[in-house]
C-alpha cells in the first residue's frame, strides 16, 4: 500500500535527513482490518520518508490507539462511519488531524491521564482499560479535541528531534 505516490521498496531515501513538506490525505472505513491496513501502509511510506524509527514508531501506537478508540468507542464497533486521517511532515514534527462523525467523547472532552502507583495499588485492582490517553498524552504534543457540527477532531504532533 503506497500513501502518496512513492514506489514501496527497501531503497533507503536519497538523503541522510528526512523528507520534510510531505503530506497525505486518507478518508477510510472505521472497521479494524481496515485501519491495520492504513497503519501498515502509512508506516511504509513514512520509513521512505527518512524520518527517526522512534518518531515512526510514536507516531504508530499513538495512531493506532486513537483510530481503535474511534472504531471501539466512537462507532461502538458498529462497522459503519469513516474516519479522516490527514499527515503532514513539516517544522520537523509529523502534525496528524483525525476526524470522525461518531459519538462525542464522554463529557466532550479528552480523557484524564490515569496514573497509578503499582507499589500501592494490586495488579487486580486496575481497571481493564484506560490507559492509552496516558500513552497518547506521553508520546505527543499540543494534543487538542474538539466537536464542532457532529465532527470529532483530534489534533496533535510528534516531534521529530525528540
Amino acid at each position: 500500500m503506497n500513501f502518496q505516490g512513492l514506489p514501496i521498496t527497501g531503497d533507503s531515501p536519497p538523503t541522510d535527513r528526512p523528507r520534510l513538506g510531505w503530506s497525505s490525505f486518507r478518508r477510510f472505513p472505521a472497521v479494524p482490518q481496515v485501519v491495520t491496513m492504513e497503519l501498515v501502509g502509512l508506516n511504509q511510506t513514512l520509513t521512505q520518508l527518512g524520518l527517526p524509527i522512534e518518531s515512526l514508531f510514536s507516531l504508530e501506537l499513538v495512531l493506532a490507539e486513537v483510530l481503535n478508540n474511534i472504531v471501539e468507542h466512537s462507532y461502538e464497533d458498529r462497522g459503519e462511519g469513516m474516519i479522516e486521517l490527514a499527515i503532514t511532515v513539516y517544522d520537523h514534527a509529523i502534525h496528524c488531524d483525525v476526524t470522525d462523525h461518531g459519538n462525542p467523547m464522554p463529557n466532550g472532552c479528552l480523557p484524564p491521564k490515569r496514573r497509578y502507583d503499582l507499589e500501592t495499588t494490586g495488579l487486580h485492582d486496575l481497571p481493564e482499560g484506560g490507559f492509552g490517553w496516558g500513552l497518547i498524552r506521553d508520546m505527543t504534543c499540543g494534543l487538542s479535541y474538539t466537536r464542532e457540527a457532529g465532527v470529532n477532531r483530534l489534533c496533535f504532533y510528534i516531534d521529530l528531534a525528540a
